[in-house]
């Protein structure tokens, strides 16, 4: 299981989005600035394709896992393994080393490491994201300005308006790891 425990600020800005939308005025700018935010975060959510520097702890039960994240350059900082009730740990850092696998990073055991079957390793690891792809960013941006032009939830009867077929298709392949 991965778990985000702190990220800077998403680099996305107001005005460029504001832009992209195609609102000339400033009076909206709370409700863009929110569908922003909440853009940002369902893409990092549904892809775990991260726009901004993340720390984040991952959780497995093999001699190697797939860390299933992207959007920058990954580092490793502890590793510990627990007993099976949870209750006792110890720190394994130099049992495991970070490899590039198949698209994926991966956390593997050294061959002068020791794995206990049924104790639960975690992990410690960052994300450090220098820039965000142009595809992404389109992404993004998709999300917002559907989340913006669809934000009235008072409406009666159901919305018939699904995200474009450009967004989720840029969303699907990054789910999928595809890029």
């Amino acid at each position: 299981m991965l778990v985000v425990t702190s990220q800077s600020a998403h680099t996305f800005q107001l005005a460029e989005f504001r832009d992209h939308v195609g609102v000339g005025y400033t009076d909206d700018d709370p409700a863009l600035q929110r569908s922003l935010d909440a853009a940002v975060i369902l893409w990092e959510k549904s892809t775990r394709w991260f726009t901004r520097t993340t720390a984040f702890t991952l959780d497995w039960y093999t001699p190697a896992a797939t860390v299933h994240a992207g959007g920058g350059t990954l580092a490793m900082s502890a590793v510990s393994r627990l007993d099976p009730d949870g209750s006792t740990t110890e720190t394994v850092t130099s049992d495991w080393f970070l490899t590039r696998g198949l698209g994926e990073d991966c956390v593997n055991l050294t061959s002068a490491g020791t794995f206990k079957n049924g104790h639960r390793y975690t992990g410690t690891f960052s994300m450090t994201v220098a820039s965000v792809e142009d595809t992404v960013k389109a992404a993004v941006y998709g999300l917002g300005t559907h989340m913006f032009m669809n934000r009235d939830v008072q409406l009666t009867g159901t919305i018939a308006t699904t995200i474009p077929y450009a967004v989720r298709a840029i969303i699907g392949l990054y789910q999928r790891g595809s890029l």
